[in-house]
Parts: structure tokens; C-alpha cells; sequence
């Protein structure tokens, strides 16, 4: 669900490593002689190689790096200690086609439900089981990610992360509650206060649909579609969700970073290698744009157009926000921008226009790695501890 302050990034993103260096070494220069200026120093600074530019680390702001996503990507550094509980799970999940030589990374809430389905169903895909499959899918010729812009994102995250962990949702769940048995539950959910007063999702569905609100208050279909008509109970939630959470240790996979998902298993904090990277703001052109490069220009939706209403290609649920998102403070979207730091600084997205006001305190920075030899990019500056008593 693309947000009101949502920033379109071009799309498809190819790696192209032989201009990457000129590029970042103008780029660079042209900064530093901004911040000469700025001193008022009159000289003009040294230009010279990459590791003579960045004896000093550069702070920037995100985004604002010319280079593709995917590039920026390829030169980010991931701090393991910080980040140690998003890196856990290695890389996304995948989806190969040996057919075509491609492998697709699936990050959830980052069109993944789409992925899946059109690498299935037109590109006559699986998802290998075992190192051996793994690694073949891996060493494919081709692959392909999408990302999303993390604000965009982080929202749907919460709900599908405020769902899954509930109290009442017994299906994969370690903070189940068995009302038979409450003493059995496996772990004490990190967050309860998100479910207060609320003992089941129809609990939850009568604040975000009001009986009050509905053409018929016995009738629950038209909640599942319909905007939230909720009183700002569940928005104040999330702020102080926000609030409160550290952005560490993400107690559900659906609340994992997107570029930690991307990163090589040897946990040297580099990404994996993929060649193409695409905006899920496109998604729909930009899968007919992987079919006609892999299949031929030939290639039609027709296996995902059967049933589809219009032939649409996208997948998966797209249910409005529970929450009001009207009502959430822009102090809270400020944090999880920084939060989601990561993303923006090492995925090049441009911060949206709640957070641009904050740039100083949402900058990225970039140093020169004398071991590895190349230009790092992370965030620079990290979320604070949780803010306890904000509430």
C-alpha cells in the first residue's frame, strides 16, 4: 500500500560496477567541496582515489547517492552485532527456475505473495528444499529481488505481525494463548499491550468495523475490504509500539529488515550477488518486463490471467490498514524511518516528506574499507533502547 508521502524509484535496477567508482568519486568530491564552501574555506578539496576521499567517513542523506539501488546495495556493510537478530535467518526464501536460469528472493511483505505466483505459474518454478537445491538456485546466471519503500512497508509489517502474534491465533504462533489453558503459553508476548480488552480477532475486527458502522451489524464480509472506521485506539497502539520497539529483535519474520534478507550467508555483512533489482511500485510492469527478457517478447500473463478479473498479475492479500493511518503521528513515522534506516540508507530510497525535516538525525554515512577495498555504505545512526516510559 503505497503511502501519501510514497516515493517512486525507478525500476528495474541493473548493477553497473564499471561506472560506480567515477561516479561515486565525483559525487564525493562535489560534497566535500560543498562543505568547504560551507566552512568557508576558499580551496578546492583533494580529488583523488576513493580511499583518499573517504579518510574522513562522509555523512549523507538517503537517497541522495547516484547510484542504482542495486549498486548501493552491493556496497552496503551491515553492522553484525547491531543487526544479529535480522540477520539469523539468512536470506530470503527462494524460487528457481531452471527452465530459464533464474532465482527470485522472496522478502516478505515486499510483493513476495507475488513473486511466488508469477515464478510458478509462468516460469515453471519451485522452491528448493536442501543445501544441494539451494545452492544450485543460488548459482543460477540470473538473480532478481523486489524492494519496497520501507515506510510502505513497515505498516504492513505491524498488521501482519499485530495477526499473526496474537493471542488467539493459533497457527504458528509462540505467544497462543489456549483460553482451556493460559499457564501453557510458550513465550509472554513482547508487546501485550497491543491486545488489551481484546480476546479474539472479533474483538479486533469490532474496533477497526464498528457493528455501529456496518449496513448490517451481524454481518462481518464487508469488514474484510472495507477502510478502518476505528476511534484511534489502534493507532495509538502502534505509536507507542514504535515507540517502544528497538528495531533489534524482530519478535516476528515479517518484521526482519529488507537488506538483511539480500546478505551472503558468510556473514561478512555484503550482499549476495544479484543482478537485477525491482520497486514494487512497478510490480506489475516489472514482471512483464522479466517475462519478455527471459521468456521472449512473446510472452503473456495467460497461466496468471485465467480467473483474474482485468488480467491482473498481482498476488496475494491487500487488505486496507487496520489502524487509521491518518491518525499516526509524524513523530512516529520519523522513527520508523529511523528504524528502518537500513533500508533507506543501503537500498538508495529517498525518505518520505514526514521524515525529511529530520535529516540530521536520518543520515546515512559512507567509509572506505582498506581490508575489503571498496566503499561501505550503512546507516549513521542507530535506534536508540526502547523508549519505556513514552507512554
Amino acid at each position: 500500500e503505497p503511502s501519501s508521502s510514497h516515493v517512486v524509484v525507478q525500476s528495474p535496477s541493473v548493477n553497473n560496477n564499471a561506472n560506480d567508482d567515477d561516479l561515486l568519486a565525483n559525487w564525493i568530491t562535489k560534497q566535500r567541496r560543498s562543505n568547504y564552501n560551507n566552512t568557508g574555506n576558499t580551496d578546492s578539496p583533494p580529488s583523488s582515489s576513493l580511499s583518499d576521499l573517504l579518510s574522513t567517513p562522509l555523512n549523507f542523506t538517503p537517497g541522495s547517492l547516484p547510484l542504482s539501488q542495486l549498486s548501493t546495495l552491493q556496497h552496503c556493510h551491515v553492522d553484525p552485532q547491531f543487526y544479529k537478530n535480522h540477520l539469523k535467518g539468512g536470506i530470503g526464501q527462494l524460487s528457481y527456475s531452471k527452465k530459464y536460469n533464474l532465482a527470485y528472493i522472496l522478502i516478505p511483505k515486499s510483493g513476495s505473495s507475488t513473486g511466488r505466483y508469477m515464478m510458478k505459474t509462468e516460469f515453471d518454478a519451485v522452491e528448493p528444499r536442501g543445501y544441494k537445491a539451494v545452492m544450485e538456485a543460488m548459482n543460477a546466471d540470473n538473480i532478481i529481488a523486489f524492494v519496497r519503500e520501507p515506510l510502505s512497508r513497515f505498516y504492513s509489517q505491524y498488521d501482519e505481525a499485530y495477526v499473526r502474534t496474537a493471542p488467539w491465533s493459533n497457527t504458528q504462533n509462540p505467544y497462543y494463548i489456549n483460553p482451556n489453558n493460559p499457564q501453557k503459553t510458550k513465550k509472554v508476548h513482547p508487546f501485550p499491550f497491543l491486545y488489551e480488552n481484546l480476546q479474539s480477532y472479533q474483538d479486533y475486527e469490532d474496533v477497526f468495523c464498528p457493528p455501529s458502522t456496518r449496513k448490517n451489524p451481524n454481518n462481518r464480509r464487508e469488514c474484510l475490504f472495507r477502510p478502518s472506521q476505528e476511534d484511534g485506539t489502534l493507532a495509538k497502539r502502534l505509536d507507542r509500539f514504535v515507540q517502544e520497539y528497538d528495531g533489534r529483535d524482530p519478535y516476528d519474520v515479517h518484521l526482519i529488515l529488507q537488506v538483511p534478507k539480500l546478505l551472503s550467508k558468510n556473514s561478512d555483512g555484503t550482499s549476495v550477488h544479484i543482478t537485477e533489482l525491482y520497486n514494487t511500485t512497478n510490480a506489475e510492469n516489472d514482471w512483464q518486463l522479466i517475462a519478455k527478457k527471459y521468456i521472449g517478447q512473446h510472452a503473456e500473463f495467460t497461466k496468471a490471467g485465467n480467473g483474474k478479473k482485468g488480467g491482473k498479475v498481482i498476488e496475494g492479500r491487500s487488505y486496507p490498514r487496520r489502524f487509521d493511518k491518518s491518525l499516526v503521528s509524524r513523530e512516529t513515522e520519523r522513527r520508523i524511518c529511523l528504524l528502518a534506516l537500513l533500508d533507506y540508507c543501503c537500498l538508495n530510497f529517498p525518505l518520505p516528506s514526514s521524515c525529511e525535516e529530520d535529516v540530521k538525525g536520518l543520515s546515512c554515512t559512507m567509509d572506505y574499507d582498506d581490508e575489503r577495498g571498496a566503499v561501505r555504505v550503512q546507516p549513521g545512526v542507530f535506534p536508540d533502547v526502547a523508549r519505556v516510559n513514552a507512554f
